[in-house]
């Protein structure tokens, strides 16, 4: 008996231990975008995980609120709360407008990029930090993104900051140039191409890719007459930062070296930096600019803007529409004044519902008009507790310290605080949501 419960040991030790089957999730998001993948230390996002991918949480570090995956040899934290068993039906995706012979770099918005489709003549247009997208019959873009994609002077498109979560937008380099808008534009439709571009959206705390340095400016003059010139608008040179002075001119040639009209400087010529504006006729307004023949039309009324280190001939040309109801543009610098005058202060907007807010000078307020800057405070009007905070469409969250193992991870999760502050730099909507028990 006993040999025989010996032997029955052996064959029990020698059977290998059947591994733990990990159970399946796929991603689930209502609006079918990627879900993020953040690290289990700084809970930065490291990752972007399409809709309906199929995942293998690690049971043994998950925690309540975060399953903790591995995708494309990655690994981090994710929200359960974006995972299901079942797999999602693929989502269902309008069709473009055809457009014959598209070609170029399709975008997939994480880097990667699909087959190059040579096509030759017309126009090459290329984003960074943005996708390009045709206009559809309301001039907006649809259907399938592009990074790189070729057009002739009749095509119709539209290029979109791809902004990054917490950033926002501060310039836009155009064919290595930066150029400063009066507001934050998002978008940029283009058409009637008559040269290739490259576009570039450098948001707060990035630096530009794509910028021409001063350097390669010098090196790479050779004489060739240099004129920055508009129709329709004027332009002034810079002091400073964003002050122009010196008078407004309608021309001004760069090509060799010259003394800045409104510091008095002297300055290396093959490029130049200069406020351009708009001359506005009566009941109308800028409705997008000429660079050269070709078009742009920003998202927003843009009557002016500064263009820095400019390298290359160029002609800017306001294009006009009629003067419709609309927000109260920024106010514009006088014609007949010798010098722009000093930026005035802004105000931003704020908007609450089922809450208030208090600062820069109200209190227990729904709506008012802020000074640029404002901490302001706000409240919940519920006393049954917050469900959910949005703030101009995104969830406020905070960050709750989980401890796995030994150390401790921090994870974004929903706001359910009855009051928070925010520092308003744009007009902000917020919404309370009541808890339901």
């Amino acid at each position: 008996m006993k040999r025989f419960l010996a032997l029955l040991l052996m064959l029990a030790l020698l059977v290998p231990a059947l591994p733990v089957q990990a159970e399946t999730w796929y991603v689930y998001t209502k609006n079918g975008k990627t879900l993020n993948l953040r690290d289990e230390v700084t809970n930065k996002v490291i990752g972007n995980i399409p809709y309906g991918t199929a995942l293998e949480p690690d049971g043994s570090k998950s925690t309540e609120t975060a399953a903790y995956v591995t995708y494309k040899g990655q690994s981090g934290f994710v929200k359960w709360e974006f995972l299901q068993r079942q797999k999602p039906k693929s989502r269902s995706r309008a069709t473009p407008t055809p457009q014959p012979d598209a070609s170029g770099v399709r975008y997939q918005g994480n880097g990667e990029a699909t087959a190059y489709q040579t096509k030759t003549g017309g126009y090459e247009i290329t984003a960074l930090g943005a996708y390009i997208q045709f206009a559809d019959s309301g001039n907006k873009g649809a259907g399938e993104k592009w990074e790189t994609l070729r057009i002739s002077e009749k095509d119709n498109i539209v290029i979109t900051a791809d902004v990054p979560r917490g950033k926002k937008i501060d310039y836009w380099v155009i064919n290595g140039v930066r150029y400063d808008f009066c507001d934050r534009v998002k978008s940029i439709r283009l058409t009637k191409a008559d040269g290739d571009f490259q576009f570039e959206v450098v948001y707060t705390k990035s630096d530009s890719s794509t910028l021409i340095s001063p350097q390669a400016i010098q090196d790479a003059r050779t004489g060739e007459t240099l004129l920055i010139k508009t129709v329709n608008a004027q332009l002034c040179h810079i002091k400073g930062k964003n002050y122009g002075a010196g008078g407004w001119i309608t021309s001004f040639e760069f090509t060799e070296d010259y003394t800045n009209r409104a510091s008095g400087e002297w300055e290396q010529g093959g490029q130049v930096t200069a406020k351009v504006n708009a001359k506005i006729p009566k009941n109308q307004r800028v409705r997008g600019w000429k660079f050269n023949e070709t078009e742009l039309y920003p998202n927003l009324t843009i009557p002016h803007f500064i263009v820095r280190t400019l390298n290359a001939s160029m002609t800017y040309e306001p294009i006009f529409t009629q003067k419709t109801a609309q927000k109260t543009p920024p106010k514009e610098p006088d014609p007949k004044e010798p010098n722009p005058p000093a930026q005035r202060e802004t105000y931003y907007t704020v908007t609450c519902k089922g809450c208030t807010f208090s600062g820069g000078g109200y209190s227990g307020a729904t709506t008012g008009k802020v000074k640029a800057g404002t901490k302001i405070t706000v409240k919940t009007s519920y006393s049954g507790g917050v469900s959910r905070w949005t703030v101009n469409g995104s969830v406020l969250t905070v960050s709750v310290r989980h401890k796995i193992g030994m150390k401790y991870v921090a994870v974004k999760e929903e706001s359910t605080k009855d009051s928070f502050t925010r520092t308003v730099n744009q007009n902000t909507t917020i919404v309370c949501t009541m808890k339901i028990n």
